[in-house]
């Protein structure tokens, strides 16, 4: 029995021993299998990723890097290898997806930065590029990479004037000259993409300095110069453009018209009647610019010419309605008004009411006209009477107005000629001239601000009417607003360059705000273009404070000049802008040289 026990008890001790060693066994196993993960989380995570990318275990590394991020979110490194593991294998959307991780924990990673942005750039969204760019330029403005590629990228989003931006920053520092003809280039086009026609322009012409027979870049010229009312620059840039092509049918036409726009008669006289020379007479447009032609003769002086020409022309095509309107035009230009309402009165019978509603307008038209060629001859009386008739005809007709206004404007009676130029402006609003006309009358009455205002409202209008800046100009001086004088008569100069009043007024300007060289400078322009011009001989002698020649005006006595006009200020004659050369166009009296139109 007690050797039984005992055998038993020992049984068990050695089944004890065995389970234990065994489990011993299995636990140590256990343990040198985890050894090398052991070492890596204490030693070196990204050595272990490196290795399993280098032997290109990459589903071994992603798993394992996805596994290790759940504890070490914020380590930049093992997103980075990780994200170029995903790249490999072609899981581009996971790779941008820790690649933008990344940026969140440091927005500032270049070489992150560097990676995404032109991924976007080249898959989308193109707002998340332009965004990871900037963000590079902010932190490195001098990446001209990243300055390229933004202006393509601004400009392909149809940003403009972000690109212009860019591509401006990139033509200031480049050196190379077919790269800078390149960005000049697509300047010009972001300009006329963005609509700003002035800068177009300049682009388009720096661009022709260097390459004067560009057909193309001629064509694009002519167009903006049109487009922003350069007349001048358009009617040379068609002209160069016919000295390369020849004769073309087009751009005859189109020099014609300028012609016109430019109230350059005698050369709109020869330019329509080339084209008429080079024209089938059943073409469409052949009554038109024998009309056109009539009409310039009529400009020209050359009413006789004009009738010969239209009275051939209605026998030849006696339903040219348009002819017979002009002829009437010729004969009141040669005094024949009866004559003129005589062929309106027969149109008047013979066209239809809607047409005929036109023809009144021209009979109030062409009454309005005798009455200004009475009131040119002095007879006052029957001259109101005749612009009262004209407006029986048609009372909205807003010429008659402007005419009533230049009238009484004329004879002193400044009250209703404000009184007419109004109602010609509420008729019709954006004509320029009716604005000009006003200030006059204001001006004559001393109302200097009231003068001020409506001439602004003319050159805002029209930008071109230069009696009307001209006039502006004189009223800003007459308010002490000098240097705002100077620039309306440097603006003035870009279209009347050898006028020697406006040169004198902006010297007389210069000088009032104390730019005593400059003031030098422009008096003896004044005085290159009319050597007479008295005014201008007194003031630059005044200032240099010895008789005047061109040899002793030099920019170099400026340091003097200051003290000798201080020596003799109690000479200086009051400066006076005067606005009395800047009448209107009806002869009366000795307004014979007035610039009013």
């Amino acid at each position: 029995m007690n050797i039984l026990l005992i055998v038993g008890l020992v049984l068990f001790a050695c089944t004890v021993v065995w389970i234990y060693i065994l489990f011993m066994a299995s636990s140590i196993k256990g343990i040198k299998k985890q050894e090398p993960e052991k070492d890596v989380v204490h030693e070196d995570i990204i050595e272990h990723c490196n290795k399993l990318y280098d032997q290109g275990l990459h589903a071994e590394l992603q798993r394992y890097a996805q596994r290790k991020l759940t504890s070490n979110y914020s380590n930049i490194e093992l997103r980075r290898i990780l994200a170029k593991s995903l790249i490999e294998t072609g899981n581009e959307q996971m790779a941008i997806m820790h690649y933008e991780a990344i940026l969140t924990i440091s927005p500032r990673d270049s070489e992150t930065l560097e990676f995404l942005a032109p991924y976007y750039s080249e898959h989308g969204p193109k707002s998340r590029a332009i965004d990871l760019y900037e963000k590079i330029y902010a932190y490195d403005s001098g990446n001209f990479n990243a300055v390229e590629t933004l202006a393509k990228l601004y400009e392909e989003t149809n940003n403009f004037p972000k690109s212009i931006e860019m591509y401006s920053l990139i033509l200031d520092a480049e050196v190379d000259e077919a790269r800078i003809i390149e960005l000049k280039y697509i300047l010009a086009e972001l300009y006329t993409k963005v609509g700003d026609n002035i800068k177009a322009f300049e682009a388009y012409e720096n661009i022709y300095k260097g390459d004067s027979e560009n057909l193309e870049i001629l064509m694009i010229l002519a167009d903006l110069a049109y487009k922003n009312r350069y007349w001048q620059d358009c009617l040379k840039f068609y002209q160069k453009i016919i000295s390369i092509v020849g004769d073309d049918f087009e751009m005859l036409e189109k020099i014609a018209q300028l012609y016109v726009t430019l109230e350059k008669w005698p050369e709109a006289v020869e330019a329509y009647k080339k084209l008429i020379s080079l024209e089938d007479t059943e073409s469409s447009n052949y009554s038109y610019h024998q009309n056109e032609l009539c009409n310039a003769l009529l400009k020209n002086n050359q009413a006789p010419e004009a009738i010969d020409i239209l009275k051939d022309l209605i026998i030849q095509r006696p339903k040219e309605t348009s002819f017979i309107f002009t002829l009437a035009q010729a004969y009141a230009a040669c005094g024949e008004f009866q004559t003129g309402l005589n062929l309106y009165n027969k149109l008047l019978d013979e066209l239809p009411p809607e047409q005929g509603e036109i023809i009144i307008k021209y009979i109030s038209n062409i009454i309005c006209a005798w009455a200004q060629n009475l009131f040119q001859k002095g007879e006052y009386n029957q001259a109101f009477d005749k612009f009262f008739e004209a407006l029986k005809y048609n009372e909205e007709n807003d010429e008659i107005y402007y005419q009533l206004g230049k009238c009484n404007y004329y004879i002193k009676s400044i009250q209703d000629a404000i009184s007419h130029f109004k109602r010609a402006i509420s008729i019709k609003p954006e004509e320029s001239k009716y604005y000009f006309g006003l200030g006059c009358a204001y001006d004559e009455m001393g109302s200097i601000k009231n003068a001020k205002s409506a001439f602004h409202d003319a050159i805002n209008i029209d930008p071109m009417n230069i009696k009307a800046r001209i006039a502006y100009a004189i009223s800003l001086t007459k308010e002490l607003e000098y240097a705002q004088s100077v620039e309306q008569f440097l603006e003035v100069l870009k279209y009347i360059p050898d006028n020697a009043d406006t040169l004198y007024n902006t010297a007389l300007a210069y000088e009032l705000i104390g730019d005593t060289e400059r003031a030098i400078k422009y008096y003896k322009k004044a005085i290159d273009v009319n050597p007479d011009h008295k005014e201008a001989k007194h003031n630059i002698e005044l200032l240099l404070g010895e008789p005047y020649t061109p040899e002793n005006v030099s920019m170099q006595e400026a340091e003097n000049i200051q003290d000798v006009q201080t020596e003799n200020q109690e000479q200086q004659v009051e400066p006076e802008f005067d606005l009395s050369d800047l009448d209107f166009d009806i002869p009366n009296g000795d307004n014979q040289g007035s610039m009013f139109s």
